[in-house]
């Protein structure tokens, strides 16, 4: 006697981030315009029973779908952007984003999810997520699992850490793709022990940035060795947001790392406005001829997952606000933003830009209110023919 499916739940999900209200409220003040509801209903495949129903289309809102989402484990829905990535790789869409047409590139990041609500079980406290984002071409950004790391250790009154959640994230990562050559992008916080011994376990690649201070020894050594290594050097030019971007890159090979030796690159960028040192710690081959892509479509490519968690927490998908109390469904509807967030870009960077092109320009921002107001007005076809290829703007 349910009045919406489970289908219906999920869409309305996916519906509340993909349009960017930056809460529940804000999907909820509207889901029931003019189309809305019968495109819900199109989207999720369904037809409604006017029978049973009566003759007015509703969306359901928030509430049950907190209600819901809190009974169903997040294991669930785990595997909704990693079926989404799967499909993409095999529409061959991704392949262009691979390091030297091989590696993979994934990175793995920690932040905070959202500042929590106070419930009945006790106060507020703040939700941390380790993302594991798959980096593609065309600034693409593919979101393959979230690791949560806001269980707390009842017998020893502990909280989890990033680094504990990078281990689970990297395991169930080989579970998912045992044979995928995978090179990992990671910031400050991952040049240790424990990720170098994982990435040999799994014969994964890395490139991970070093600060001077996280490696001390290791960073001594590895100035010690590029200033004995005069040979190690390579000049290069790239196009910046102000301009050319002058780049010199000099690396040290089989710096220590306690009981592993890796490549550490350091490349110093002169632009029209700044000045900037990047390190990079590495077990990949470094030479003349690939350092270059080393730095600038691997190393420099961990901002993405950085642009990613802006865009989510400034561009209305709402990450860090807290969308309930309950701890289960929190999880679940971030599992749900990461799915609309891949939805948005296919939508964005495809269709959309092609069909606003001949504006001079339209923010993303624009696109999506104007992807509101058209499933509010505009019925979606009953006999729309199913989508076959998938095409960006510099794709050839």
């Amino acid at each position: 006697m349910c009045t919406y499916s489970f289908r219906h739940i999920q869409w309305q999900a996916i519906a509340t981030f993909l349009l960017r209200g930056g809460s529940r409220n804000a999907f909820d003040a509207d889901r029931n315009s003019g189309a809305m509801p019968e495109n819900l209903l199109r989207l999720g495949g369904e037809v409604w029973d006017e029978e049973r129903l009566g003759a007015r289309r509703t969306v359901t809102c928030s509430g049950n779908v907190v209600h819901h989402l809190a009974r169903v484990l997040t294991d669930a829905f785990a595997t909704l952007p990693l079926r989404i990535a799967r499909r993409l790789t095999e529409m061959r869409l991704l392949d262009r984003g691979r390091l030297f047409e091989h590696w993979w590139l994934i990175a793995v990041d920690g932040t905070l999810m959202d500042r929590g609500r106070e419930s009945d079980d006790g106060p507020a406290r703040y939700r941390y997520v380790v993302e594991a984002v798959l980096v593609g071409p065309f600034g693409l950004r593919i979101p393959l699992m979230s690791e949560f790391a806001d269980m707390h250790d009842l017998v020893r009154d502990k909280e989890d850490c990033e680094l504990n959640a990078f281990l689970r994230i990297t395991e169930r990562l080989k579970r998912e793709f045992p044979r995928l050559p995978v090179c990992l992008l990671l910031d400050g916080l991952y040049p240790v022990k424990a990720v170098f011994d994982r990435c040999r376990e799994y014969q994964w690649k890395f490139i991970a940035t070093l600060r001077e201070g996280r490696q001390p020894t290791a960073w001594d050594e590895a100035v010690q060795i590029m200033l004995m290594s005069p040979a190690n050097v390579q000049f290069c030019r790239r196009r910046g947001e102000h301009g050319e971007v002058e780049q010199t890159m000099r690396w040290s090979d089989r710096v220590p790392f306690g009981d592993h030796e890796l490549q550490v690159i350091f490349l110093g960028e002169i632009g029209p406005e700044s000045a900037t040192l990047w390190a990079w710690a590495t077990n990949l081959l470094v030479t003349p001829e690939r350092v270059d892509k080393i730095v600038n479509d691997g190393g420099r490519a961990r901002q993405e997952v950085e642009t990613l968690f802006n865009v989510e927490k400034n561009g209305g998908f709402g990450l860090e606000h807290a969308f309930c109390a309950e701890t289960t469904a929190a999880h679940n509807l971030h599992v749900f933003m990461q799915v609309a967030y891949v939805l948005g870009q296919l939508l964005v960077n495809g269709m959309l830009r092609r069909l606003t092109r001949a504006c001079r320009k339209v923010s993303d921002v624009k696109l999506i209110e104007m992807l509101r107001s058209s499933l509010a007005f505009v019925p979606i076809p009953p006999d729309i023919p199913p989508v076959g290829q998938l095409r960006f703007q510099n794709s050839s």
